[in-house]
């Protein structure tokens, strides 16, 4: 209630202004027409200041119901944006990715915790085997190769980074067809060589390099990333330096790509030696 006293007497003064204003304005009005035109724009002036003061002061006592509002909303909208996040992660794969591949399909996973700054690399995912999720499968973005699952738990699993020393992918250049071997070296974590790249092989800065396939636990295809440089090693190959298009420092979700024959593949290999990013 207490409130709510400064607007009631400030109408009340409001309203004592007004009718002695009118009682003397109606007086000196009789006297001449000129007086009574002054008085007049003399008045719409003062209800012109009155009628802006009174909003002002409507709008300020109305401030404090905008401000809850306001904050009701933050929360209801902050809490819709972590549902729909939540959904987003457990979402199927959307079939502008690699709809086309009938090897595998695909379980949506979120990135718990990922290090990008050592030699062996690794990242955690929300997803396990009560999920689907095996050891030895690939994991995957639209932008880039991220690894292999290299244990996995009921909830959780552990995936080697492709920004690992000891991971290899097999991918191609896809100007030319020639296919190597992707290995992390260190350094940059936005960096990664192609290896055994011949010589004879007419390669230009801004090739893009793609996954090949030859690592069976990957998908075809794969956009890995552009050719920045070159150098040639043993003087018959070339390291090709591939700027990646996946940022692995800002990695939020992924993909595991479970394909439907690896049971059948890993029989034929005798187990899955060689198959853990290999390049096959």
């Amino acid at each position: 209630m207490s409130s709510r006293k400064p607007y009631i007497l400030f109408l009340v003064n409001l309203t004592a202004f007004i009718i002695l204003e009118t009682i003397s304005l109606t007086m000196v009005s009789h006297n001449s027409i000129v007086q009574h035109s002054e008085m007049m724009s003399r008045i719409s002036a003062a209800v012109n200041t009155v009628t802006g003061a009174t909003g002002n002061v409507l709008r300020y006592f109305s401030l404090g119901k905008v401000n809850r509002r306001l904050a009701e909303e933050n929360v209801s909208l902050r809490t819709e944006n972590d549902r729909l996040r939540e959904a987003l992660a457990r979402m199927e794969l959307p079939d502008t990715l690699y709809r086309d591949s009938s090897l595998f399909r695909y379980i949506p996973a979120a990135v718990v915790s990922n290090s990008t700054d050592r030699t062996h690399n690794v990242i955690i995912i929300n997803r396990g085997r009560r999920d689907g999720v095996t050891e030895d499968m690939g994991v995957i973005t639209d932008r880039g190769i991220i690894g292999y699952v290299e244990s996995a738990g009921e909830k959780y699993s552990k995936v080697s980074s492709l920004l690992d020393t000891d991971n290899m992918a097999s991918a191609v250049l896809r100007s030319s067809g020639t296919f190597g071997v992707l290995q992390w070296e260190g350094g940059s974590s936005r960096e990664i060589t192609l290896r055994d790249i011949p010589v004879h092989t007419e390669v230009s800065d801004g090739d893009t390099v793609i996954s090949s396939g030859y690592s069976i636990i990957y998908p075809s295809g794969i956009p890995v990333g552009t050719v920045t440089a070159r150098e040639v090693r043993d003087g018959v190959n070339y390291g090709l330096t591939v700027t990646m298009f996946e940022d692995f420092s800002r990695l939020r979700h992924v993909y595991v790509a479970v394909r439907k024959d690896i049971d059948e593949l890993n029989a034929l290999l005798d187990g899955a030696e060689g198959v853990k990013g290999g390049a096959l």
